[in-house]
Order: structure tokens, then C-alpha cells, then sequence
């Protein structure tokens, strides 16, 4: 069993921007005196719980989405937010096309890219962000090789 999860620079912004405003609150507070009504430092440490808040919100959330490559299926756990899920099971008899791509100049230079699993009725399934997307289709199709050779029902 291997699990994929998601190529971390998709964390960059999701921390980067709430700590850049909380940190600009701060420094704004400190540097101008802004005096809200005497409640200045309740202020400052309130915009740095809620950053804190949607920080470990977008690590929860990264986390949960996941690909998971077994050797009887391919399961994508993906979690848009909270109180939402979507899973997607394949089994490898049902996939008729795997294939990646890499747009821009990002992906190339991170090495991450979007994972597309087609399978017979025409529906597609994606998976954004994969690190080493050449990597898991390998794994993948590997199982799929070792599955045919030991005559399992493909």
C-alpha cells in the first residue's frame, strides 16, 4: 500500500497568507499605536488565534486528501473542506487510461503534476497535484502488470 498525498508547496499559501496578516496586524498595531478602544492587544492576539486557526484548518485538509494505491484498488479520499468527503474507489480492472500532466513552469521544476485515471464509461478522475507523477503511475501500472501475469480477474 502507498499513500500520495498532495505536493507540499500546496501548503506554501496556505500558511503563507494568514501568517503575512497576522504579522502585518501586529506590526501595524505596534509600529502606528493603533488604540481600538483599549483593546489593542486583544485585537493583535485575536487576528494571530484566527490565523493560527485557518492554518491548522489548511494542514487538516491537506492531510485528508489522499491517494491511496493498494493492490486490489486506487482509492482518492479527497476532503474540500471540513464537513465534506468525496471518495472514489477504482479497481484496476476499471482503468482504461492513466496518464499525468505537467502545465507550467512549476510543475516541471517541482516535479508535481495532475494524475488523470479514465476508465471505460468515459468518466475521468483527477487528483491535483501529485508529487513524482511519473513515479505513481509506474507504481500503478506495475500492479496492474503483476496482477495480469498471476491471472487475477482483470
Amino acid at each position: 500500500m502507498k499513500t500520495v498525498r498532495q505536493h507540499s508547496s500546496v501548503m506554501f499559501g496556505a500558511i503563507a497568507w494568514p501568517a503575512v496578516l497576522a504579522g502585518f496586524v501586529f506590526w501595524a498595531f505596534m509600529k502606528f499605536g493603533i488604540d481600538a478602544f483599549d483593546y489593542s492587544r486583544e485585537a493583535v492576539i485575536g487576528v494571530v488565534l484566527l490565523a493560527t486557526l485557518i492554518i491548522l484548518y489548511n494542514i487538516y485538509v491537506w492531510r485528508k486528501n489522499v491517494l491511496i494505491i493498494t493492490n486490489q484498488r486506487i482509492i482518492l479520499n479527497s476532503r474540500p473542506g471540513m464537513f465534506s468527503r468525496t471518495v472514489t474507489e477504482l479497481l484496476y480492472q476499471d482503468i482504461y487510461e492513466l496518464s499525468f500532466e505537467q502545465i507550467g513552469l512549476l510543475p516541471m521544476l517541482n516535479r508535481y503534476g495532475r494524475l488523470i485515471i479514465k476508465t471505460p464509461s468515459g468518466s475521468e478522475t483527477a487528483f491535483d497535484k501529485v508529487p513524482s507523477p511519473v513515479e505513481v503511475v509506474k507504481t500503478i501500472n506495475e500492479i496492474r502488470v503483476k496482477k495480469k501475469e498471476d491471472g487475477d480477474k482483470f
